[in-house]
């Protein structure tokens, strides 16, 4: 009974144990300071604590909840250990409510109890005010491009600009290349950005929010609103480019508009510019006037004019004066449209509607010539029989009518019923028809056809009817066949004065038409024209039954190349009316030569080595027969190195390339025929083109911390900027695309001195630009200075440093050294705030003593600035203590501690204090040598605890080990 009662006794001696309140923490709690519980602030605070007697250091926590169980940065940041009873972050934080709490540690490790979580709300309400532009205002495109402005705040590192075209700021138009979103606003490590795209006219909307080094983004500004205008109106006009001519050459132009890049012109019948009734123009132009390219047909005529800016946004139309578009017409033409109308034969041209005086024309060798038209690349001539006393002008082809195109001024009928057998091999179509000539009376109208319109369709003058004198509106009378005139040469061949026109080696500045005699036992002809003498290089072959042939065939036109050589041409007759018996020899036929050799277009504008500063536009005289022209522009005097080929109906062409500067230029001029065949070149003329260079502005800053905001004037004509930087490391970098005269940046890399310098770029016909001259070179020195006001708080259990926040400054780098040259170096760091505890771990911190820092500002680009003058730290030094003696439990050991100062020296009066485990605590001075024993026997394995105090120095711990 007397065991079980023992037993029993010992079972609840345990179990007491067991339950047995958990033993007093070997270091007191700490009891927080700062901030107050639920505090509010702007940036995040310093945290402190009073400092624990017996503590070596403290572990600080920070969390989002209560309970600790959401880290706020990571690993290491915002749970850490130091020796300092003030802690900071190094990052910054979104705004919220935020908990931390703090307990102390002994040297063994033993740890305090963890304070009570104590709340505190970050809330960064710092807000950007801003200022230009005024909220309302308006700006002008280009004189006044768009630079917002706004105040910088603490704590921001960036600022993200939301330009938009509606209030909600929904619909983004303003964004950098080089952004980190590119869908996003773009994020400007400045209070400034400009606008370098061209906007459209409209009201925009801005707002700005600050965003801290870490990302988090603050309270944004309200939003304003701009206007942007562009004031595009222009004085127009519309000129006849040759009043004297028949055709009217329409030349647009108008004053050059600011800003504008290109111009965009619509011609229209309509008067309301019904898109359907469109006739001009495709495309834009980069010149302040412009001929049309392709002719118009004759109507009454609308136009208008708009610029473009780089972007390609419309200004205003600008209606300029109507028109009436006329060809050969009566009027304004003076009657007839055609003129000197009228019938010759093979021999004679008596140059008048009638022969000798007498009404009624006949004749047996039917010729209706007239006097060409300026304009007029070809002609249509009408020649219909008179049946039932009338001009039977829808009589059909077998009928005996004529209609048909020629580019020669004369028409003489092909031969009909032909065989399709040549006299004279050759590849060559033979011209000819299936229209006969009977005896009887005939009427005969022409008028004048231009270059096809931008529809393909024909674009013909008036008709001039041909009238010989009856007052029938008859203009002739055949008579039959000739009667022979000669009787041959050399077996059926012509007799070489049997060659009338053209004569004998003329010089002929248009296609000729060519009459002969008519030969005995002829009643057919095949005319050849060649080249050259041995007609190896025949250009026409005609069939006739009559002495005379004008080059067309019964669908085409024909016509010959301007040559320096002759031109030779045989006739050879043929018996028989189908073209069979023909004699087959043209070098037996007496054949005559011409030269064919057009004028060419005479230069008028520009003339010598005229200099343009603006797009240039050349002008030339009309020629005959010209269907279109060609006009060249190219670097060197041979054409090999073309810069414009172009074609136009117009006697006028306004430049559509940017031309290279400063060199002299070639251009040149000839007409294109009816089919198109390029006639002779006119003489080459000269002129230089020169472009502006960009003329910076003289408020541009020189220096600043910020990042700067660079404008120069804008150049008439510029579709866009290039900027060239050189930076102070000698790098450089080269930017382009700029719309608006103005430049700003996200981010500058480097500090020091920049150069710069702007050149325009100017549009060409395709999407390349030709670069102008640079601007002079500019110099900008970029500066981050200085953090001010710098603050150390310094006490024995602390030291927290501080200064002002920096706008325009992402982060900032802390140095504290030993040394006031600061070579030698303890700890360097960098944060997001204005403040920093140095957690003072380091080995560099237990010597004390005097010790300096110093902090300078990193900005988005990690560019640091200048370093602030240096601060002062007093610490009181570390005592290093030192215990030799070997603890084993249950064993008396003696214990001897020597203590000296941190960097050298033995310190007497030092009181130590040892505990341990079993053993009561003893405590002791160490003597003029630093030294002290102690006999001392510990109970229990365990740890012994040494811990060395004096004024004036930081306590300093030895642990051994019991075994």
């Amino acid at each position: 009974m007397a065991a079980d009662r023992k037993l029993l006794t010992a079972t609840f001696a345990a179990i007491a144990m067991l339950t047995a309140a958990p033993a007093r923490a070997a270091v007191d709690r700490p009891t927080p300071v700062a901030p107050a519980a639920g505090a509010v602030s702007q940036f995040l605070p310093a945290f402190a604590w009073t400092p624990v007697s017996g503590a070596d250091k403290y572990e600080f926590q920070i969390a989002a909840d209560s309970g600790m169980n959401s880290p706020v940065l990571g690993a290491g940041k915002d749970d850490f250990f130091t020796r300092n009873t003030r802690a900071t972050l190094l990052e910054t934080v979104p705004n919220g409510t935020y908990y931390w709490r703090v307990r102390a540690a002994d040297a063994a490790g033993a740890v305090s109890p963890w304070t009570s979580p104590r709340s505190f709300t970050k809330n960064w309400t710092l807000q950007p005010a801003l200022q230009t532009p005024a909220n309302g205002q308006s700006l002008s495109f280009p004189a006044n491009p768009v630079v917002l402005r706004w105040s910088g705040v603490q704590g921001a590192a960036q600022y993200l600009v939301s330009v938009a075209s509606d209030p909600a700021l929904g619909s983004l138009v303003f964004r950098y290349s080089n952004q980190d979103d590119p869908n996003g606003p773009p994020n400007v490590a400045a209070n400034s950005a400009a606008i370098s795209n061209a906007l459209a006219v409209g009201t925009y909307y801005w707002g700005v929010v600050p965003v801290d080094a870490e990302g988090n983004r603050g309270v944004p500004t309200p939003v304003a609103s701009f206007g942007w205008v562009w004031p595009s109106v222009t004085a127009v006009q519309v000129t006849d480019l040759d009043p004297s001519a028949e055709v009217f050459d329409p030349k647009f132009s108008w004053n050059p508009v600011p800003g504008a890049a290109r111009y965009e012109v619509e011609v229209n019948p309509s008067v309301d510019f019904a898109a359907g009734s469109k006739v001009c123009c495709a495309g834009t132009t980069i010149a302040t006037s412009l001929s049309p390219t392709k002719v118009f047909k004759d109507d009454t005529y609308h136009w208008r004019v708009r610029a473009l800016d780089p972007d390609g946004n419309a200004g205003v139309w600008n209606v300029g004066q109507t028109f009436q578009k006329t060809f050969d017409n009566v009027p304004p033409v003076t009657d007839p449209s055609i003129k000197n109308l009228h019938m010759r034969d093979n021999v004679d041209d008596p140059g008048t509607d009638l022969d000798s005086g007498t009404p009624g024309y006949q004749t047996n060798v039917p010729i209706v010539t007239w006097t060409p038209v300026p304009g007029a690349a070809s002609y249509q001539v009408d020649v219909a029989p008179y049946q039932s006393g009338l001009c039977n002008w829808s009589a059909p082809a077998t009928n005996h009518h004529w209609r048909v195109d020629t580019a020669v001024p004369a028409w003489t009928p092909l031969g009909n019923g032909w065989n399709n057998v040549k006299p004279y091999s050759d590849g060559l179509s033979v011209a000819n028809e299936n229209v006969s000539l009977v005896v009887g009376t005939y009427c005969a109208r022409v008028r004048a056809r231009t270059d096809r319109d931008t529809n393909g369709e024909d674009v013909y003058g008036d008709y001039t009817y041909l009238n010989d004198g009856t007052g029938l509106g008859t203009a002739f009378n055949w008579t039959g066949y000739p009667a022979p005139v000669s009787a041959g040469c050399n077996s059926g061949y012509l007799c070489a004065d049997d060659y009338l026109t053209p004569l004998q080696g003329s010089l002929n500045r248009r296609t000729p038409y060519f009459t002969w005699n008519p030969m005995s036992g002829a009643q057919s002809y095949f005319v050849l024209v060649s080249k050259d003498a041995n007609f190896t290089a025949i250009v026409d072959y005609g069939f006739t039954h009559v002495p005379a042939y004008a080059p067309r065939t019964a669908n085409t036109v024909r016509t010959y190349t301007d040559e320096t050589t002759l031109y030779y041409w045989a006739v050879l007759p043929a018996q028989n009316f189908d073209g069979s018996l023909a004699v087959g020899n043209p070098l037996l036929a007496a054949a005559a030569n011409f030269q064919k050799q057009s004028l060419p277009p005479t230069l008028l504008y520009p003339g010598g080595a005229q200099v343009f500063y603006d797009q240039p536009t050349f002008r030339w005289s009309p020629t005959e027969g010209a269907r279109r022209y060609r006009m060249q522009v190219a670097s060197d005097a041979s054409f090999s190195n073309l810069l414009d080929d172009v074609t136009t109906d117009a006697t006028s062409y306004s430049s559509n390339a940017t031309y290279p500067a400063d060199t002299v230029l070639y251009w040149r001029v000839r007409t294109d025929d009816e089919n198109l065949t390029g006639l002779t070149w006119s003489a080459a003329g000269m002129f230089q083109k020169k472009l502006a260079a960009p003329v910076p502005s003289a408020s541009n800053p020189h220096s600043g911390d910020m990042l700067p905001v660079w404008a120069w004037a804008p150049v008439q004509g510029a579709s866009s900027y290039d900027i060239s930087i050189d930076s102070p490391d000698g790098s450089h970098h080269y930017f382009s695309g700029f719309r608006t005269p103005v430049v700003s940046f996200i981010k500058m890399t480097g500090t020091g001195l920049f150069h710069w310098r702007v050149r325009a770029e100017f549009p060409g016909s395709s999407s390349v630009e030709t670069p102008g001259p640079y601007s002079t070179t500019q110099s900008f020195a970029r500066t981050i200075g200085e953090p001010i006001n710098l603050h150390t708080d310094s006490n024995p259990d602390h030291v927290l440093l501080s200064w002002d926040p920096k706008i325009g400054v992402r982060r900032y780098k802390v140095q504290i050294a030993s040394s006031p040259d600061f070579s030698r170096r303890i700890e360097e760091t960098t944060t997001d705030n204005a403040t920093f505890a140095p957690t003072m771990t380091l080995g560099g911190y237990s010597a004390g003593g005097s010790l300096y820092w110093r902090v300078a500002g990193v900005d988005e680009d990690r560019n640091q600035g200048d370093w602030s003058q240096a601060g002062l730290i007093q610490l009181q030094p570390r005592l290093r203590v030192s215990v030799s003696g070997l603890a084993r439990h249950g064993k008396k050991r003696r214990f001897t501690v020597r203590v000296q100062k941190y960097a050298g020296g033995w310190v007497a009066g030092v009181r130590v204090r040892v505990t341990g485990p079993g053993m009561k605590a003893r405590a002791g001075k160490t003597n003029a040598a630093g030294k002290l024993v102690f006999t001392l026997r510990p109970k229990r394995r365990g740890k012994m605890i040494f811990r060395a105090t004096k004024s004036g120095y930081q306590p300093a711990y030895v642990i051994l080990r019991v075994r």
